[in-house]
Parts: C-alpha cells; structure tokens; sequence
C-alpha cells in the first residue's frame, strides 16, 4: 500500500520545495480536500480514493481453483415465471459457512441463516426462506464474479470494506434496494390477493440488478453521486444490461430461449423482460388503478424507443410504458434497448458469417458484450454524462478490445436510436487515431504521482483548462490495459421559489478525466468531460421536478461525517423514494452555503398493479 502521508510530507523549515509550481499546487489540493473531508463531498472522494492508485499489472480477477467436489445449491435459473429450480454448483471457496465469501455475506433481517446438509450442499424447498437465501446470495456472486471477468481485475466495493451483505427479507413491500451507507442490497416480500408470499429475491433478474449497481458504483462512484439524467439512467440500465448478460451464461435458459424463439432473438422473450413472475403476480394485486411510473420490473429490453430533447421529455409521461420521460427508470429503457439491439446484431454476425451453431454463436455474442460494457464504462466520463457520451465509449471499446471490428453495428445502432449520429461517433473515431505520443511511467502508485503525471505530462499534450483536477483512480487490468481517472466540481446554486425551501440550497456537479492506455502503456484514448452549462440547465430541472415529486428528505443525523436517514434504513421503506438528502447546515466550511446531495440508497420499487405480458407487449406496435 503507498505510504500518501510520506508523499504529501513538505519540505523542511526554511528548505527549498523539491516540486516545482504545478506539483506543489497539486500537492497544497490534495491536502486541503483531505483536511476538508467532513461534510463535503469531494473531499469524502478524495479520501475514498487514497489509496486506489497503482499501475502494476493484477492478474485477472479468476474464481478459485476448480475443486472435485463442488458444492450444490438449489436456485430459480432465472425467474419463477421461467421454469422451476434446478441445482446449479459453486465453488468451495465462494460459499463458505454461514453464507459468505469474500466478497458476500448474508445477513438475513427475520429468518436463521441456511446450513448445509450432511453432503454440504444447500438443496432447500423454493417455499422455505432459507432457499430465498441462497438465490439471492448465488446470483450476487455471479454478478460480481461476471464482471470481474470482463474487467479483468478484482472490482472494489465503492465503501472501504471487502464484503457487501445481503439482506433477502429486509422488509415487507415489492421492493429491492442497494444502499451504499449500510453496505447491503436488499429484497423485499409481499402477498398477492390469494395468499400467495412472492420474494424478490426469488428473481435472478432483481438480484443481478440490484448488484450491478454495487459494482457500478464501484468503479464509477460519482455516477452515484449525480442529479444529472444521464448519470443516473445509466445506473438503472446498466442493471437492466447485468439481468441479460446473467442470464445468458446460463446453457439451460440460452438452449430454451433459442427454442422459444426458433433462434430470432428480435422475438419478444423472457430472457429480456425483467422480473417476469412479478409481473405474473401483480396482476392479481388491485390496489391501484393505474401505474405512476415504469420500474425496473416492467421493462423490456425489446422495444422501438428514439431519443429525444430532454426539454421534449416530461418528468411522468401520461403512458410511460411506451413514452420517454426524464424519471431515470424510465429513461434508461432507451441505452438497455440499444445494447440489446447491438447483442443481437453480433449474433447474428456470428452466426451467420462465421457458420456457427446458434447456441455457440450466442455464447460468444454475450462476451463480447460483456467486455465492452465494462471496457466503456471503464473509458468513459467520470461523472456527470449523456447516452451519447456512453456510445462514444462503446466505440472507443470496440477499438481497444476488438480493433473496431464492431463499429459499423455500433455506429448504426445508435445512428437509429437517435443517440449518437454515425457522422459525429466516425469523428470520434479519426480523433482516437490523432492522440499524442504520450507513454504511462512505470509506476503510478499514489494520488501525487497521478497528479504529477497529470500537470507536468498530460496537460501540456493534451492542452487542457487549467482546472481543479484531483486523482481518483490508477490501475493495470489482467489484459494489460491502463486506466487513470481524474476529477473536478462545479457548484450548481438552486435559485427560485420552484424549489421550494430548498431555495437558495447548492448541489455539486462533477466532471473529469480519463485516460486509458495499452499493453505498451501508450495512451490510446483521453476522454475529457467538463461539467456543462446545459449539464447545470439540466440538474437544476431535473432538481426542482424531484423536489415537486417529494424524493427529498431532510437528514436526521450525521454520525463520522456520513449522512443517515432514518427513513432510509428503516425496514419499511416509504412509498416515495427519498433520492436526496437535504443539509440545513454545511459543516465543511464556515460560511458555506447548505447543500443537497443523493441519498445512500437507491430503491427500486414495483408498482401494485400491472396490465398482462400480452398487452404490454402490444403498446410496442406502432411506436416510431
């Protein structure tokens, strides 16, 4: 671990400093914001990333040696909807006694913790609580370790702890959760009009959903700290894109998914609507006549969505099953429905010019999905975003990982989606092939050497503002690719009586640096996303809407400079989702103004009422 203290210390009394100007500004910003941590944002990421700095190559982020006697667990492949429970394996090492591994450990809220029967294997009844258990805590680790895979590299936590628990009866109600403070996901439990009890944690998709936002936030935490639309749609998409690829790797459901629809992965399937058995369920529940908003339960990744103006785009459309809106579930359906577009595009390409076998073909298309997913996020901003930005970075993948091999699908599917024209991503493309010569030293194994390398190296070449960039992140994937992300704020003021008492309250904007490198430590594409005037247009739209709906909560208590909220953590969460907590006060400088920023929790909830899979499926005809 670099010893930061030791690399921050100054020059003696009286001495004259080692660093010239740029370094010892470089040096004073890193000190102020790690003495300024309480309370304010960007210092608490500066000391979250402390120690996240280092370019030695890490060997890729593999499970553990294959054992002879793997362990047996009995789980939903998918979804109950689906088909029945069938045993499927684990490694020894990734389920340990009392339901833990490194990374995982369930924490049950109401039930005693399953244990092994007298072979070690957890084969329990889907009625039993315990069986609830050991799906959710099975499809965690398969999320996680899906996703290690494709990044290569052991992904953090975005929280200084190496487990994530796992609650799957953390309250009555159909929800699910992910809430970075407590340092868990959670499922939630409810019962239809005829006494049948239905768990979310039942569901592979709800599970592989609410992880993916875990291992989102923790190689791109600021995402989480956003009131951008883009930053936190991609959220909800990404989760919805981890629910595909889970299922995918699943040879049982890819062989009944090509049967049911004779190979044509266009054909509407189960394998990308989200949660079917919820749906299945809901319809026997009453309690609403109608649904306020589009969930993640009720989205297919199938559907004919074109982006729109964000100004063209109500908060809650009067049908939001078939209409964009900038409610972040509702709009993330349009990237989920471009990825899938691109999915089956590289199928078929596979299967048809390569002559392979449907089944392998669509094994090899989720890969190449899952790399770059990962590789553009990995690419891509560092804060705050747009779906076209994120397109760009899928091309930027594309050449990194496959030499460009997929562009024309890329560049044609989010030309038809209305993301990104194929004139600006080509433009984006010529700019990746004039980048200057810039080489990784060897060894970036601190916040000032990033910082260092940043003002004397990359600033100059890359003719860069001279703004307030502070180091985040420096590591070496298991393929050898290097990636250095930077950061900067911009304080947005909330002005008006649209915002209500939040009037005259700031928000915190973030924008950045990435830079990635090759195998030869070559810079191979350097990404810089400032906050923009119509990114600050937005937020503060986006703020007063999410004021208007009631998603802002005050803070209760503060404990070690982290914002709780009692409603927050409490085991019944509110029908409203809080996603913003309000300080009265600022503690992080006298004089400063009070600040607004994104609660710890991010709920996802199903409304109480749903039409039939039919008739949802039959709002997508005729949609231009």
């Amino acid at each position: 671990m670099p010893d930061d203290d030791k690399q921050l210390t100054p020059p003696a009394e009286g001495g004259e400093s080692f660093f010239p100007e740029p370094g010892r500004l470089m040096i004073d910003r890193i000190r102020k914001l790690e003495q300024h941590a309480r309370m304010n944002v960007s210092a608490q990421i500066t000391q979250k990333h402390k120690g996240a700095f280092t370019v030695t190559p890490q060997a890729a982020a593999l499970n553990a040696e294959p054992s002879p006697t793997p362990i047996s667990v009995y789980v939903y492949p998918q979804d109950p909807f689906v088909s029945a429970p069938e045993v499927r394996e684990m490694l020894p090492a990734d389920l340990l006694p009392g339901l833990l591994n490194s990374r995982f450990r369930v924490r049950d809220s109401r039930y005693p913790l399953a244990e092994p029967d007298g072979s070690g294997n957890y084969l329990f009844d889907s009625s039993s609580p315990q069986f609830n258990q050991v799906n959710a805590f099975y499809y965690a680790t398969i999320t996680l370790r899906m996703f290690e895979r494709f990044a290569q590299r052991q992904i953090p936590w975005s929280f200084a702890a190496p487990r994530l628990s796992i609650d799957p009866h953390a309250g009555v109600g159909v929800n699910a959760y992910y809430h970075e403070q407590n340092r868990n996901i959670g499922f939630y439990t409810f019962k239809t009009d005829t006494d049948e009890t239905i768990n979310t944690a039942q569901s592979a998709d709800v599970v592989s959903h609410e992880t993916a936002h875990a291992v989102l936030d923790g190689i791109r935490d600021l995402f989480n700290e956003s009131f951008g639309l883009g930053a936190i749609a991609f959220h909800e998409s990404f989760g919805d894109m981890a629910a595909v690829l889970v299922a995918l790797h699943d040879d049982s459901l890819v062989q009944r998914l090509l049967d049911w629809t004779e190979n044509d992965l266009h054909v509407d399937n189960f394998v990308t609507m989200v949660a079917e058995h919820l749906i299945e369920s809901l319809k026997k529940l009453a309690e609403l006549e109608e649904i306020d908003r589009n969930t993640i339960y009720l989205r297919n990744a199938i559907n004919k969505f074109h982006n729109k103006d964000f100004d063209e785009m109500p908060y809650s459309p009067a049908d939001p099953k078939s209409q964009l809106g900038r409610e972040s579930h509702n709009y993330s359906r349009l990237l989920t429905g471009a990825f899938y577009d691109v999915l089956v595009a590289v199928y078929e390409q596979i299967r048809d010019t390569e002559g392979v076998e449907p089944r392998i073909a669509i094994h090899r298309a989720r890969e190449v999905m899952g790399y770059l997913l990962i590789c553009a996020i990995e690419c891509g901003p560092v804060g705050e975003l747009t779906f076209a930005d994120m397109a760009r970075s899928f091309l930027t993948a594309d050449v990194l990982l496959y030499d460009g091999k997929h562009t024309d699908v890329l560049l044609q599917v989010f030309d038809e989606r209305l993301i990104l024209e194929s004139t600006l991503g080509k433009a984006h493309l010529i700019s990746l092939d004039s980048l200057p010569a810039i080489t990784l030293p060897p060894e970036v194994d601190s916040a000032l050497d990033a910082g260092l390398f940043l003002v004397e190296q990359v600033m100059p070449a890359l003719n860069l503002p001279d703004l307030d960039f502070t180091p985040m992140n420096a590591y070496t994937n298991g393929r050898g690719l290097s990636y250095l992300t930077y950061f900067v704020t911009r304080e947005v003021l909330l002005v008006g009586d649209h915002y209500g008492r939040f009037n005259g309250t700031q928000v915190k904007a973030f924008g950045g640096l990435t830079l990635a490198f090759d195998e030869d430590r070559q810079l191979r594409s350097a990404l810089f996303r400032p906050v923009t005037d119509e990114d600050e247009r937005q937020i503060l739209i986006m703020t007063a809407d999410l004021i208007q709906h009631g998603v802002v909560t005050e803070s209760s208590f503060q404990e070690g400079g982290r914002v709780l909220d009692e409603r927050i953590v409490m085991s019944e969460m509110p029908i409203v989702q809080p996603r913003f907590v309000y300080f009265g006060q600022s503690s992080s400088g006298e004089g400063e103004l009070p600040q607004l920023v994104r609660a710890p929790v991010i709920l996802d909830s199903v409304p109480l009422k749903a039409e039939s899979f039919t008739d949802y499926l039959q709002r997508w005809q005729g949609i231009e």
